[in-house]
């Protein structure tokens, strides 16, 4: 042992009451090293990997493990849509390759979502650590790769009735030996994908990651000793499951339940809706999730793998919990998430699984919050969200005229984030995932053959409430070529529920030459559909639900709605029973007219809006999460404040 790792191990004390074997100041250090060095690979994929969706859109992650695969940390800014993935990524690597057998210098690609969670386009990365001969943790990248095969461009394939429609699945395969290439297997793999060239610079992204984490950990073992470094794993196991028995023992014992849909599974007769159902129970400090009663398996790809439904919990819980960020074992130890094989939340094999984040992921962690509602609602009413904007998946491709060569992009709707129950949504940005960016239009542009025509707001489109939710962001793109386009998406249907009286946000839409004689509604499932040369594609995300009765909602934020062209003065009328006379729109001059609004808003409270799950109706369901008291800013800042780490 080093004169350094000696001094550590000689300073280790017990900290009285506060439950650490190690002294406070090497845990800090250590604690924060971890996410540093997750957050360090992350920002050296957003420099070397190729895609604009990687680069910019931050569709990337990076997790130290332990030697027996549990997550020790994860980046700051990393997707949220990952998280869960990583454990059984390396669980089920040493399944099929024993730690006797790897060599320093060794790295291995993964990609199969029935053993990894998420879908085929997200590929791992996983490469073990070594100091002086011993494995000492395992460094997990992962990146979505733009195509990973497929009939279509992009892999995203809504019609799919198996996974044998939607690319190639990588076992854990030796990729890199030495820290070298194995061209022989990669060329296997870029025989079968688009863009091969392009996914093999992404690669070296991961690669050039997953080294530089490796190095990472070695500096903290040459510097502190591996004893310490294995303490302060467990360490930091114990310290956050401390902090999150902590706070569930102070909310309320009960049982809740809530459920969501998917707008409709394409490949079933009648395409009837999907439903996602979860009883949550809470005694003690003991959480669980139960999802049995969720509907079976779709026939499309829509559904998720068990590891795709733990990964869609473990995102609902850190989002109403966002102190006890980033997720590592020793909150994955205390969460009960019980499910049934075969049913839309626990797929079987062959079933398609690329909807992923806009299917079943995204409806999974949009149940788990409203569960979570019910208690948190009680005694931090800060902590209750109605839904979100759902994540969908705009794939073209085809040959790019400028640059000679075949492309494949891939952009996905960002737009209305949920109200608050202090505070409105955020309009036209992405929160949930904590790492997505929208990718600049002008970089867009500049790689493929589009032109944006439009990008901007949609207006009427989010959840009407006392707190309304954010808006949807529409994006108008020109086609220079011809493509083939694939849209998988969700909540057109079914808009992001709102809570306590809130509605429901404006759903997602895709509409071809819009206003002209060709238009047509894509809808969110949409299949290679052949776009001509100067075709436009109207884009739009969905809004966030809504909070609170509308009709609570102060005429004067709702006029400021208005002036900015947030709100019609149709909408202003209908949904929020203000009347604003337009004096002179050029000149933004617009007036509440006082008596007609106190008229109009007592017949709306008598006949109230229509109940349902479409978008701007009041959700059955939601109407009924009804915190214990409506907090103000002022009072929530503190909270936030000291909660909300960097990146959330």
């Amino acid at each position: 042992m080093s004169q350094k790792s000696s001094t550590a191990t000689a300073v280790k004390e017990k900290i009285e009451d506060a439950g650490l074997g190690m002294d406070l100041i090497t845990f800090e250090v250590m604690r924060n090293a971890f996410v540093a060095a997750c957050y360090e690979a992350s920002t050296t994929i957003e420099r070397i990997a190729y895609h604009p969706v990687i680069g910019m859109g931050r569709d990337r992650s990076n997790a130290i493990l332990t030697p027996d695969a549990r997550l020790v940390a994860h980046g700051h800014t990393d997707a949220a849509a990952h998280y869960a993935s990583f454990e059984p990524s390396v669980q089920e690597l040493l399944k099929d390759i024993s730690r006797e057998s790897m060599k320093p210098g060794d790295t291995f690609l993964f990609s199969d979502p029935y053993r990894t969670g998420s879908h085929v386009n997200d590929t791992r990365m996983i490469r073990p650590i070594f100091f002086r001969g011993q494995i000492v943790a395992f460094a997990c990248t992962v990146i979505h790769w733009a195509d990973m095969g497929g009939p279509l461009p992009g892999t995203f394939n809504p019609e799919a009735t198996s996974c044998y429609a939607e690319g190639i699945r990588i076992p854990p395969i030796r990729l890199f030996k030495e820290n070298k290439l194995d061209e022989e297997l990669f060329s296997l793999i870029a025989i079968n994908i688009r863009g091969s060239i392009e996914r093999r610079a992404d690669l070296q992204a991961q690669f050039e990651a997953s080294s530089l984490i490796d190095r990472r950990v070695v500096e903290l073992c040459e510097r502190y000793g591996v004893e310490t470094l294995f303490q302060a794993y467990e360490e930091q196991f114990n310290y956050t499951e401390r902090m999150m028995l902590a706070e569930l023992a102070a909310l309320p014992d009960g049982t809740w339940q809530f459920e969501d849909f998917g707008d409709q599974d394409v490949m079933s007769p009648g395409k009837p809706p999907i439903r996602v159902h979860c009883v949550m129970t809470k005694k003690g400090t003991k959480l669980t999730f139960d999802w049995t009663d969720s509907d079976k398996q779709p026939r499309a790809s829509w559904g998720g793998t068990r590891a795709t439904l733990i990964g869609g919990t473990y995102l609902g819980f850190m989002i109403c919990f966002p102190s006890l960020f980033p997720l590592n074992h020793g909150i994955v130890r205390n969460l009960e998430i019980i499910s049934k094989r075969g049913t839309c939340v626990d797929v079987d094999f062959p079933a398609p699984t690329t909807g992923y984040c806009s299917g079943a992921f995204d409806k999974i962690e949009a149940v788990t919050i409203a569960c979570l509602g019910g208690p948190l609602g009680k005694v931090q009413p800060w902590r209750v969200y109605p839904a979100a904007v759902s994540l969908t998946n705009l794939c073209m491709g085809g040959f790019n005229p400028r640059t000679k060569k075949e492309f494949v992009q891939y952009t996905y709707a960002v737009g209305g984030e949920n109200a608050r129950t202090f505070k409105d949504g955020k309009s036209l940005i992405f929160m949930r995932f904590c790492n997505a960016r929208t990718i600049p239009q002008e970089l867009e542009e500049r790689w493929f053959p589009v032109v944006y025509t439009a990008y901007e707001a949609r207006v009427d489109s989010c959840g009407h409430g006392m707190r309304r939710g954010g808006f949807a962001l529409v994006r108008e793109l020109e086609v220079q070529t011809d493509v083939t386009m694939t849209i998988h998406g969700d909540r057109e249907k079914f808009g992001p529920f709102g809570l306590s009286g809130g509605l429901n946000g404006g759903g997602s839409m895709l509409i071809v030459n819009k206003g002209t004689d060709r238009e047509f509604n894509a809808g969110m499932y949409a299949t290679g559909v052949e776009l001509k040369k100067g075709d436009k594609i109207y884009y739009s995300s969905s809004g966030g639900g809504g909070f609170g009765n509308p009709l609570d909602r102060e005429p004067e934020l709702v006029l400021e709605d208005v002036k900015d062209e947030w709100l019609s003065v149709a909408a202003a009328r209908d949904f929020y029973g203000v009347v604003i006379d337009e004096v002179d729109a050029e000149a933004c001059d617009f007036r509440i007219d006082e008596k007609a609004t106190a008229s109009l808003r007592a017949n709306m409270r008598k006949t109230g809006f229509a109940e349902g799950t479409a978008p701007y109706q009041l959700h059955p369901l939601g109407k009924h999460i009804l915190p214990g008291w409506v907090p103000t800013e002022e009072e929530v800042k503190p909270h936030i404040t000291i909660s909300r780490p960097a990146g959330w």
